[in-house]
């Protein structure tokens, strides 16, 4: 069917190229548009293959979540296509608005927004979401340019446009969480749900004065000052492996925020020189921290045989660790605090476990 709609019609840099902004139903769309995918067989092809795990993730966020997808779908009319404009008036200073009239014939190639409009198509042919075949998208139409300016502007769109800084992400989930709390498991699953309470006992230690962490993790917003020595979302990164632990999902997020300002106090207190000169040493690194951060479920574990979670019978747990302050040296320490890769992460976690005293076994 011939696409007949009203829209508005402008110019940017290139008088021979025009672009439209208008409404269409994601059927209509789907109908009379392509995509043009790289494959073996079309090597000038430029977009990536649909993923499935995407495509039911639209399909769930309109069925289940707020079903909002304000960001406009750009396609685009090829040359020698061009569509039909029979113009009704001025719209505003620089466009006017009509008449847009595509016929069937024309091929609407989409240059960004295939996963929202082919997630919408699931929605509707395989979850039965039958009113989404008419959900209304936003609609920004490219016109007088051919298929290599086509990808041009979608590498442009693609590579240049920066994406939402995962600080600023640890925050909105912190928000989601206030107001949906346990149910953010089901909106956005668990992973955003621990990196929300994450970011909250991330808060705790570093605006607590007696945690060593205290105004010492930069968070956006702030100017990065030498005092800080780790960025909000590197310290919340490593808190999520010690969220997944057992005994620590039961706890509150203040207990939980607790217990590591006695850990690091309890660190703090067994290897001081390192802390005293934290720029020359790797334990308040995203490095150290994250392999630190892994070893605390075995802490709190020999913790549980006393019953005691005080900074000082942790301190107590580090004394019996054969380290000296050069073990967590940047240049000169022990090698696994030296390399980065998840393999040496792996072994360093490892190395600090076989240091922890043994469990002392009641009866077998």
């Amino acid at each position: 069917m011939t696409i007949s709609v009203q829209a508005i019609r402008f110019h940017q840099k290139q008088e021979d190229v025009a672009l439209y902004v208008t409404v269409l139903p994601a059927g209509q769309i789907l109908a009379q548009c392509k995509v043009d995918c790289f494959r073996e067989d079309t090597p000038w092809g430029y977009q990536r293959p649909l993923t499935r795990a995407r495509l039911k993730q639209v399909s769930a966020f309109l069925r289940q979540e707020e079903g909002l997808l304000p960001t406009s779908i750009l396609l685009c009319i090829r040359r020698p296509d061009r569509a039909g404009f029979e113009v009704k008036g001025q719209a505003g200073p620089a466009g006017e608005w009509g008449e847009l009239v595509i016929p069937a014939a024309v091929t609407l190639w989409v240059v960004d927004g295939q996963h929202r409009l082919f997630g919408i198509q699931r929605a509707f042919t395989k979850d039965r979401l039958k009113w989404a075949k008419a959900y209304p998208l936003p609609v920004t139409i490219l016109e007088g340019i051919e298929d290599y300016a086509e990808m041009r502007c979608f590498h442009v769109v693609n590579t240049r446009q920066k994406g939402v800084p995962t600080d600023i992400v640890d925050r909105h989930l912190v928000s989601m969480r206030e107001v949906e709390g346990v149910g953010l498991i089901e909106t956005m699953g668990e992973r955003s749900y621990l990196r929300a309470r994450a970011t909250e006992i991330a808060d705790f230690l570093r605006k607590s004065p007696e945690s060593p962490w205290f105004g010492a993790v930069w968070i956006p917003g702030e100017k990065r000052g030498s005092r800080h020595l780790i960025g909000q979302h590197s310290l919340v990164a490593s808190l999520q492996p010690v969220l997944r632990d057992d005994f620590v999902r039961r706890l509150s997020d203040l207990e939980v925020a607790q217990l590591l300002v006695n850990y690091w106090s309890a660190l703090k207190a067994r290897w001081p020189g390192a802390f005293a000169e934290p720029q020359q040493s790797s334990i308040q690194k995203a490095w150290g921290v994250c392999a630190l951060h892994m070893l605390f479920p075995a802490v709190l574990d020999v913790c549980r045989e006393s019953k005691d979670f005080s900074s000082e019978a942790m301190y107590e747990i580090f004394a019996e660790m054969r380290l000296s302050t050069l073990f967590w040296h940047r240049e000169h320490g022990h090698p696994l605090t030296r390399e980065r890769s998840p393999r040496f992460l792996r072994a360093l976690v490892q190395h600090l476990t076989e240091e922890l005293p043994r469990p002392r076994l009641r009866r077998i």
